[in-house]
């Protein structure tokens, strides 16, 4: 179990490198990068000049880097889903009795598998707003059952360090709405980084903050949101921190880190209306967004055990 659990903890921070790989192919415009799929401009390795070219391939649409960045992270993405599909088999095989660890493993293998296929259809529509928000939200699923592995493997190691927690119901419960108001909060931003697309194009001359101004209902809707999130994660934090009996380090640190991240997040959205929208912030901000996802799930899980000192 032991070996298990280190295998879903490298398997869970791989995906979250690719998570933020992803990022940066969306803000450096690399998503067409290869017009095709899962070949590129069809080679299996991207050509590194026109001359490589198919004769049907417009010249114009080539660009070396864009093409060879989409092409990284097409091989971090097989990567992160080859350790995926190993995890579930070493479930399957070793640990099919843990039906808390072997079903959201395979079930994540699963969604892995369906997520190589939507890459496809990523490219097949252009980038369509709808399309790459299924896209995001495969990717939190995903890590999210990941880090639910992990855990429970951990618990699983050694039985007679945990008993049934006594932590109240709400606080489990209000964590649980913490995340899914987290995931419901990252497609808004989805949608938003997909509306400020179309109108960095249309309106060259504005300025992001202008941009964002201009939106209307989905950024009005995703701003108040976020702070709706941020006042509901330092309530529920509170809550937490009131039942400190099998308070574990785990626990203190997910916590603060939560903590931290939520408000970074809120002041780095309204440091987007008045200072520069730079690709490398909003990377930031959507990876930052996905590791929130995260530790609420750490602590959904550790409100339902309790570690014996």
């Amino acid at each position: 179990m032991k070996s298990f659990r280190r295998f879903a903890l490298i398997t869970t921070i791989a995906t979250y490198i690719l998570i933020f790989i992803g990022g940066l192919v969306r803000v450096s415009g690399a998503g067409l990068g290869c017009p095709d799929w899962p070949t590129c401009f069809g080679r299996w390795i991207p050509p590194t000049s026109v001359e490589q070219l198919p004769p049907d391939i417009d010249p114009a649409q080539f660009n070396f880097v864009l093409a060879w960045i989409e092409y990284i992270n097409r091989l971090c993405g097989m990567v992160v889903g080859l350790l995926i599909a190993a995890l579930a088999i070493w479930a399957l095989v070793k640990l099919r009795p843990y039906r808390k660890i072997t079903i959201p493993a395979v079930v994540a293998a699963i969604l892995t598998a369906i997520q190589g296929w939507q890459g496809s259809v990523v490219i097949s529509s252009q980038l369509e707003s709808a399309v790459v928000t299924v896209h995001t939200l495969l990717a939190l699923i995903i890590v999210s059952l990941l880090l639910y592995v992990t855990q429970e493997a951990y618990y699983e190691q050694d039985r007679r360090a945990v008993k049934a927690p006594t932590w109240p119901k709400s606080v489990t419960v209000s964590l649980g709405i913490l995340w899914l108001v987290g995931v419901i909060q990252v497609i808004l931003g989805t949608q938003l980084r997909s509306a400020l697309e179309g109108l960095s194009e249309k309106y060259p001359l504005l300025t992001s903050g202008e941009w964002i101004l201009t939106l209307g209902a989905v950024n009005h809707a995703h701003m108040t949101l976020g702070v709706l999130l941020v006042a509901f994660a330092w309530v529920a934090g509170f809550s937490i921190w009131k039942y400190r009996q099998g308070f574990t380090p785990l626990m203190r640190q997910s916590l603060g880190l939560m903590l931290i991240v939520i408000s970074g997040q809120l002041l780095l959205g309204l440091a987007f209306i008045v200072v520069e929208l730079t690709p490398l912030l909003q990377v930031f901000h959507l990876w930052l967004a996905s590791l929130f996802v995260g530790l609420t799930l750490v602590l959904y899980v550790q409100s339902r055990w309790e570690v014996v000192s």
